[in-house]
């Protein structure tokens, strides 16, 4: 096995005080989860609405919160509710706070001594009886998801909330050229710098997006990956801890630098990412329709049906896009159809940005075996 870690002292203290406590399995499993998810999103319901309530309060208010305004919600925000509930029991805090539904209830963390306090938007809270600890469950792009605070110690340990097989960081690559091969830049190299040796790896293979449209790119070598995973919560997304469930369902907890020895490590090029933005590469829109058989007239696009798919909405069972390729897609809302054609303007189009990540998949993760090797090194 790897070398122990160095860790901090208030990493000790926190990994002593978890797996001193007995251990936990999930409230709510995978299938259960998605169980949960596919009633929402199909019936717009809540399953076992009284008993999730009572037992789960964060994730019913998240899900009822979605039915009130008519939103969706991505089926990972289950599982942090779950997650951070979990911890909480173990951690035996009992008082539960809803922030969104409630302003006017706040959580005083004055005096502590922490830079990255200010990027928590802290959503939910749980407290003991005698408000001695806390813990905030959080939202917000730049936050982690999770913050346990000691006022004895006054120490706020930072906490990333993850499934077994999940992402670290998923950055927007800078926008190709007409001729699609995959660019770095200054910008795309400061806000993510432990990407960036796996960006180069592809770069000097002159990886061409066009070529790979409809596939991702999986093969990085073994050094760039474990870089970008142990760097990633070092920076502007910092975490002391990654929380996870192990393969018979116990919540575990592992010290972010310390992701590599529990995890099989993967990296990701996605030439069509998940963000998009208004079209960069117009005449390669311009060909792709002409293969279609499109008809363009003073910026109009006619094309028939069979030539395009539609795509649901994330968290959602009704069409929102209809996709011309890979690459380029048109929203539902902009579009018309006549007969066997679809209609719609070309500067309607939108251009789905490339990505880059790094992956942990926890398939092999034992709560035991992670229990013994930190007790014994702390």
């Amino acid at each position: 096995m790897k070398v122990s870690p160095i860790l901090t002292t208030l990493q000790k203290r926190v990994l002593k005080r978890f797996y001193g406590s007995p251990a936990r399995k999930i409230s709510l499993d995978k299938i259960q989860r998605d169980s949960i998810w596919k009633s929402f999103v199909q019936r717009r319901e809540i399953e076992n609405e009284n008993l999730l309530k009572h037992n789960n309060p964060a994730l019913y208010a998240e899900i009822a919160r979605a039915l009130t305004k008519g939103k969706n919600i991505q089926p990972a925000v289950f599982s942090e509710c779950i997650y951070s509930q979990e911890l909480a029991r173990i951690f035996e805090l009992s008082n539960f706070q809803d922030h969104l539904e409630n302003s006017s209830m706040r959580v005083d963390l004055s005096g502590i001594e922490n830079p990255k306090l200010g990027s928590l938007t802290i959503r939910y809270s749980y407290q003991n009886s005698e408000n001695l600890d806390l813990l905030v469950q959080a939202g917000g792009a730049s936050g982690v998801d999770c913050a346990f605070y000691s006022k004895a110690e006054n120490e706020l340990a930072m906490i990333e909330l993850k499934e077994p097989y999940a992402r670290t960081s998923d950055g927007n690559l800078p926008k190709y050229g007409e001729d699609g091969y995959i660019v770095n830049s200054e910008k795309f190299a400061n806000k993510y710098p432990q990407l960036v040796p796996m960006l180069e790896e592809h770069i000097k293979k002159h990886l061409n997006a066009f070529e790979h449209l409809g596939s991702n790119v999986n093969v990085f070598s073994e050094k760039n990956i474990e870089k970008a995973v142990s760097e990633n919560y070092s920076g502007e997304k910092f975490a002391d801890f990654i929380c996870t469930e192990d393969i018979d369902g116990y919540l575990v907890m592992l010290p972010s630098i310390d992701v590599a020895r529990w995890a099989t490590l993967e990296g990701e090029i996605r030439p069509s990412g998940r963000n998009h933005a208004k079209v960069w590469t117009p005449l390669r829109l311009k060909s792709v329709l002409t293969n279609k058989g499109a008809s363009i007239h003073e910026s109009k696009v006619e094309l028939a049906l069979s030539e395009i798919k539609t795509s649901n909405a994330r968290g959602s069972s009704n069409v929102s896009r209809y996709k011309i390729d890979p690459a380029f897609f048109v929203y539902e809302r902009d579009i018309k159809i006549s007969g066997e054609k679809i209609q719609f303007k070309i500067d309607s189009v939108r251009q789905l940005i490339p990505s880059i990540t790094a992956k942990m998949n926890f398939k092999s993760l034992n709560y035991d075996s992670a229990k013994a090797f930190y007790m014994e090194s702390i």
